[in-house]
């Protein structure tokens, strides 16, 4: 069953779980997914998508996000329509030819994420998001050091017992927070992340056509000169 305002988390004492706490739990492991992506990371971090190629993969999660919606009955893709739409994306905003099937496990990866969220199960998300960190923490030579609030399992096991609508608030916002960082650095110019507009071409959408010209009653269109402009 997906998400409801009552439903129950397959662990051995069960809580509420709200449709807001499966959503931010949902987008905070996709986010730790798309930050795997060796591919997208590459991509990225090499400029192949040009000077927006930060904000090219900040619309690729926010279309993907927007894909899956716990107020309807299911995703408006499916696992198939969404390997496709993430290679044809890498292959057009960045010119990576994905031949690694990698786009497969990337597209499993989140309808799974999907599934487990969507029935109150976060182990999926937070391991993901473990892993993530770990990697990172790896690559700058620092020691992974777990913080207060931080989405782990050891910390919920410990609060297992005790556990409120209060911790399953905190858990939401934590996963929240964690979602709403950019996935590689902030685009230049943005200090905040910026989640609505369109990307230069949305996620599986053919290329817009060229705007054609407004006519008038007697069949002539309007033209613009120099002098008229500011």
């Amino acid at each position: 069953m997906k998400a409801n305002n009552t439903m129950n988390n397959n662990v051995a004492t069960p809580q509420p779980t709200t449709i807001e706490t499966a959503t931010s739990e949902f987008q905070a492991g996709v986010t730790a997914v798309l930050r795997s992506y060796s591919a997208l990371k590459t991509a990225v971090e090499s400029g192949w998508g040009g000077v927006a190629s930060k904000e090219k993969a900040e619309f690729l999660r926010t279309h993907i996000l927007n894909c899956f919606d716990y107020t309807k009955s299911k995703p408006s893709v499916d696992v198939f329509d969404l390997e496709d739409n993430i290679a044809i994306y890498m292959e057009e905003e960045f010119s990576v030819v994905v031949e690694d099937d990698s786009e497969k496990l990337i597209a499993q990866a989140i309808f799974s994420l999907y599934e487990n969220c969507g029935n109150g199960d976060f182990t999926l998300s937070r391991q993901f998001i473990e892993n993530v960190t770990k990697a990172a923490q790896e690559k700058k030579g620092k020691a992974v050091v777990q913080t207060e609030g931080e989405l782990d399992e050891d910390s919920d096991d410990e609060e297992m017992d005790t556990s409120t609508s209060d911790n399953a608030a905190q858990s939401a916002n934590v996963a929240q927070e964690y979602a709403g960082d950019f996935l590689f650095g902030a685009p230049a110019g943005q200090e905040k992340k910026v989640s609505s507009g369109p990307p230069p071409r949305q996620l599986g959408e053919a290329a817009p056509e060229a705007p054609q010209p407004e006519v008038d009653d007697d069949g002539f269109a309007p033209v613009s000169t120099k002098k008229g402009r500011r």
